[in-house]
């Protein structure tokens, strides 16, 4: 008999080492031992593993030539014999208690005199990928009937009882026994030491658990010194990881990668030698030779960006360092500044991570030394994947210059930093951090930026290049490319009078070397040639174009199509307004579309919303559809970037200025004023448009964390900017909607604890009705004006909130009772419970739980606002909200305030929000004070003795929020009950 492809003899085999496998998972240690009980575990476990490694080496399931057993009856026997004694040892009761210190168990009669460790749950450890991969071929055999129904039966004891240790030394000497027999097992089948080792590397590099690789060391340290190494190879692996994942961030290499390819056969002469008539610092002889510095100097729009590029990935630069390396391993790494990217794409933090990353990427065996701190954090942390924080600068900067000096005796390292005049801090700073890195002798540098002062001083007797005064040449091949190759202009070129080139040579000559300068000309002239102008119209458009390339962008402003005049100041006011928001992504292409084709904020109810994902062929096209537009009505000073540099397809994409230069320009406010003054009239809110197109974006393929921090993020920087609370509230309750729509019942995205923030009827999707995620949002996100809005205008905000356009369609859990045809009524939640939620005002205020839950939002830079809004809870005005009709007195604001504030937090809650409170409370913070008021205020709330005497029942959080409603409801609306005690209900949130 076979069984796939297995003879009777195989089979038996196989059955055999699996009932062995078996009686390995029925031992574990009691709870009792604590930590050694764990140990013990890991000692079987590892037994474990190399008993399924020698299955493998040996394909004992397999019946082809890598079965070394197939073709030798002899050791086949032998490993027979091997195999029962195994089997016999671990299933041999007496033995097992009396010799081997273990004792019986009863799995279906729990006891608490040995309670089991969770390793009897499930097989975990070092052998549970190997375990697993057994089973599934194990499984794939297909063992007929008889052979089954013995498998069951003893499948089915297994199940039925546990051997737990209680005698940690005598259980040594079973593990002793164990090793034997791995050891006479692969003594059948030598092998080589590398593929002894290769297995147990396999093995340890599957775990993922920091503490349990530290049971394998610690097990195996004595004993089996091969695997113990393999662990702790493992886990210097595993942290390096973290770390790696800790410094490297998604737009690290962005900048680079939009850089746009030189035009066909420029900048070839940066990589040559010199010629006869114009002379620069040889960059090809200086990558060859000593250490040290290179600069590349060039007016804004000059191309310097594009070279770096160039260079950054030319394989002759590469060539000509390796001369200079003479042999040594060369460490190459690059930045690419930018002043409109996020965060880290314009700071030295940002640069730091980067070079750090791809050194310590090259050579993984410094990361320990060069960052023992983030070691050392790594270490601690319990699990692989649990984020590390990203060091200080001043720390990753020792760890550079670390990298710098203890790499020099056999290693090169090349920098190439590009644009440093887009460094976000001073100019002076980055340029002593780059000239301390070229005092390394192992260090060699390339530098680009504009000539400003502090990098004229810095780097002026450096070898150099100013790239305006070497690009001719260069600019003379584009103007004959786009302009001269026209089919417009070959045609007047063949009419007198022959005046066609002394267009092209004027155009040459007022670039003055600017690239930018050149592109931006030559598009007026094509646009020209376009339109059929003469000669004579053609040489004015020319002379008509100023020299300066800031003037340049303009002029072109102001030459916009009237046609097209507002919708491009609206696109541009976008992308400007975009690039002001801390953090914010690029605009998207899809969702400036869709936005588009209803208006640009014309607007608000979201007409048009797809309820249903959009095909990503239909999204594709209208990402080309808005390119055309943008290309049509900008004049070229907007393009579209593609975002995902991993898929061509031009449906990931995003809108940005074709340069800086534009956005530095626009930052003049007489320039934009004048631009966009028009735009007053019309009540074009920016930020509001933002917003509505990342709402827009919600039902893409997009990630909905990230298109909710998108949207949200303008609401934020509107607030800042000054856009009334009227506006905002509305804004926030759009969002409130469509965070309902994806995270309301019968949804997918989210678990249903995390339900509570949505206090409205779980049964109704009118998520717009109230304010449970406005309110919230308002108070984390640090909008004291929009705050106070509400708590001055609770019960008459109605007619602020978001009403989609088809509302009708949702239903109402209540009939509203309108009072009014105006204002809009709360129709889903009482007046008085308007402003509900799940925690207590100043909770959110401190603690973000809503955007930390779903946003990640990670920005702490209103600290200020955070006072403010403490203040403006805990001293609120009562006297406008509680009165006691029967004493005739009015209530203490101040103690009120605080005393009402924090109801319904438990224990755990109050010590986090008293542990953020103390950090701003503490020595050295600038509004010290303050916050020792606000702390003595929330201190006051927990020494009153009312405290907590008319509380509701507290539930865990996410659970019986309906219930907790519900009995509210019932005491706000008992009308027997005094105005004050009913009022009071309204506070606890």
């Amino acid at each position: 008999m076979e069984v796939a492809g297995l003879t009777l003899g195989a089979v038996a085999l196989v059955s055999l080492f699996k009932d062995c496998v078996d009686l390995f998972s029925m031992i574990t240690a009691a709870r009792d031992f604590g930590k050694d009980a764990a140990i013990l575990d890991t000692k079987l476990d590892v037994e474990r593993m190399l008993f399924l490694q020698w299955s493998e080496r040996v394909g004992l399931l397999k019946q082809d030539s890598t079965n070394t057993l197939s073709c030798d009856e002899d050791t086949r026997q032998i490993v027979s014999r091997v195999l029962e004694s195994v089997k016999n040892l671990l299933s041999e009761s007496q033995a097992l208690q009396r010799d081997y210190g273990l004792k019986k168990v009863d799995v279906t009669r729990p006891t608490t005199e040995h309670p089991l460790t969770d390793s009897t749950t499930g097989y975990k450890g070092a052998s549970s990928h190997r375990f697993a991969r057994f089973l599934k071929q194990f499984e794939a055999l297909k063992i007929q009937a008889t052979d089954a129904d013995r498998y069951s039966k003893f499948k089915r004891t297994t199940k039925q009882f546990r051997w737990v240790i209680v005698d940690k030394d005598k259980f040594n000497y079973l593990i002793d026994h164990l090793s034997y027999f791995n050891t006479s097992l692969n003594n059948l089948v030598p092998l080589s030491v590398e593929s002894e080792t290769a297995p147990c590397e396999n093995d340890m590099i599957h775990i993922k658990d920091f503490a349990e690789l530290d049971l394998v060391i610690q097990a195996t340290a004595n004993t089996r010194p091969s695997i113990s190494k393999a662990a702790t190879a493992a886990k210097s692996a595993l942290i390096q990881s973290c770390i790696f994942r800790s410094l490297w961030f998604r737009s690290y290499d962005d900048r680079r990668i939009n850089i746009k390819e030189p035009h066909y056969q420029t900048l070839q002469w940066a990589l040559d030698s010199p010629s006869d008539y114009i002379q620069w610092d040889d960059l090809n002889t200086w990558l060859q030779s000593a250490s040290g510095l290179y600069w590349v100097s060039g007016k804004a729009g000059s191309g310097k960006s594009t070279l770096m590029k160039y260079l950054d990935r030319h394989d002759k630069t590469h060539a000509l360092i390796r001369t200079w390396a003479n042999g040594s391993e060369l460490i190459f790494a690059s930045f690419f500044f930018y002043a409109l990217g996020r965060s880290e794409q314009k700071s030295q933090s940002g640069l730091l991570r980067s070079l750090l990353y791809q050194i310590l990427e090259h050579e993984p065996s410094a990361t320990e030394s060069a960052l023992p701190h983030m070691w050392r954090e790594a270490c601690y942390s319990q699990q692989s994947f649990q984020n590390i924080e990203v060091p200080p600068v001043a720390e990753m900067t020792a760890a550079l210059r670390d990298l710098c000096s203890t790499l020099h005796a056999d290693k090169k390292i090349f920098f190439l930093i590009d644009g440093i005049d887009e460094y976000e801090g001073k100019d002076l700073d980055i340029a002593r951090f780059i000239s301390e890195l070229e005092s390394f002798p192992n260090v060699k540098i390339l530098v680009s930026s504009r000539p400003h002062p502090a990098f004229f001083t810095a780097f002026s007797q450096r070898p150099m290049m100013r790239l305006q005064d070497l690009t001719k040449h260069d600019v003379t091949t584009y103007v004959d490319d786009t302009v001269a190759s026209h089919p417009y202009m070959a045609t007047l070129s063949r009419l007198p009078p022959l005046e066609t080139e002394a267009i092209t040579k004027k155009l040459v000559e007022k670039a003055s070397g600017v690239f930018l300068w050149v592109v931006l000309a030559c598009r007026s002239v094509i646009e020209g040639c376009d339109d059929f102008c003469t000669i004579a119209e053609l040489k004015e458009r020319v002379d008509e174009l100023p020299k300066e390339v800031e003037d340049l962008i303009e002029h072109m402003l102001v030459k916009i199509d009237p046609r097209w005049k507002q919708e491009a100041m609206k696109l541009i006011q976008l992308v400007y307004t975009n690039e002001g928001c801390q953090l914010a992504d690029p605009i998207p292409t899809v969702g400036l579309h869709l936005t588009y084709e209803q208006g640009l904020g014309q607007d608000t109810s979201l007409s048009g919303l797809n309820l249903s994902p959009i095909p990503s062929g239909e999204r594709e096209v209208q990402c080309r559809i808005m390119e055309g537009r943008i290309r049509s009505r900008c004049c070229g000073l907007l393009e579209v970037h593609n975002v995902d540099h991993f898929n061509e397809s031009n449906e990931i994409c995003a809108v940005r200025f074709m340069h800086r230069t534009v956005y530095d320009m626009l930052l003049q406010p007489d320039v934009s004023n004048s631009l966009f003054r028009d735009l007053e009239g019309e009540d074009f809110n920016s930020y509001a448009v933002l917003s509505e197109i990342w709402c827009r974006m919600i039902y893409t393929d997009s990630d909905v964390e990230t298109i909710f921090l998108n949207a949200l993020r303008p609401v934020k920087c509107g607030d800042i900017s000054g856009c009334r609370p009227e506006i905002t509230v509305h804004l926030l309750s759009r969002l409130q909607f469509l965070f309902g729509k994806l995270y309301g019942v019968g949804t997918s995205w989210s678990p249903p604890e995390d339900l509570r923030y949505l206090r409205h009827d779980k049964e109704c999707h009118r998520h717009c009705d109230d304010l449970s995620v406005i309110f919230p949002l308002a108070l984390e996100m640090g909008m004291y004006n929009v705050v106070r809005f509400i708590l001055e205008n609770k019960n008459s905000l109605g007619h602020l909130l978001f009403r989609p356009p088809n509302i009708a369609l949702l239903g109402d859990c209540r009939v509203a009772q309108s009072v009014s045809n105006i204002c809009h009524q709360f129709s889903c939640q009482d007046d008085r419970q308007i402003l509900q939620g799940t925690f207590p005002l100043i909770y959110h205020v401190m603690i973000h739980p809503l955007l930390e839950d779903y946003f990640n939002w990670g920005d702490t830079s209103w600290d200020m606002d955070k006072l403010h809004l403490m203040q403006l809870i805990l001293t609120i005005d009562a006297r406008t909200l509680h009165r006691d009709k029967e004493m005739g007195r009015w209530q203490s604001a101040t103690v009120l305030g605080a005393e009402l504030s924090l109801q319904g937090l438990d224990a755990n809650e109050i010590g986090q929000l008293f542990e953020e409170i103390d950090r701003f409370a503490g020595i050295g913070h600038e509004n010290r004070e303050e916050w020792g008021e606000v702390k003595r205020l929330c201190e006051n709330q927990l020494k009153d003795p009312s405290y907590g005497r008319n509380r509701p029942i507290k539930q865990p959080l996410g659970m019986g929020l309906e219930m907790r409603n519900t009995k509210r409801r019932v005491s706000t609306d008992d009308s027997s009950e005094p105005s004050g005690k009913r009022q009071r209900e309204l506070f606890l949130f």
